[in-house]
């Protein structure tokens, strides 16, 4: 996977194991993070960070828009 930084907006939830981040186009993503702040969860963000596979994120930052 290319080590191009991404920058993604979308609703985040919580999954059973992780992160998802859907899209307006509704693609998921997974994001990987080793902390966010949960009252983002359910909210639209911005995720900024590194993808590590086709659906996964890697993410440095995480924002509300």
């Amino acid at each position: 996977m290319s080590s191009q930084r991404k920058r993604l907006s979308g609703r985040l939830t919580k999954g059973a194991r992780s992160l998802l981040l859907t899209t307006s186009d509704e693609h998921i993503w997974i994001v990987e993070t080793l902390d966010v702040d949960q009252s983002l969860v359910g909210k639209n963000v911005i995720v900024d960070g590194i993808p590590t596979a086709a659906d996964r994120i890697q993410a440095d930052w995480i924002g509300q828009i």
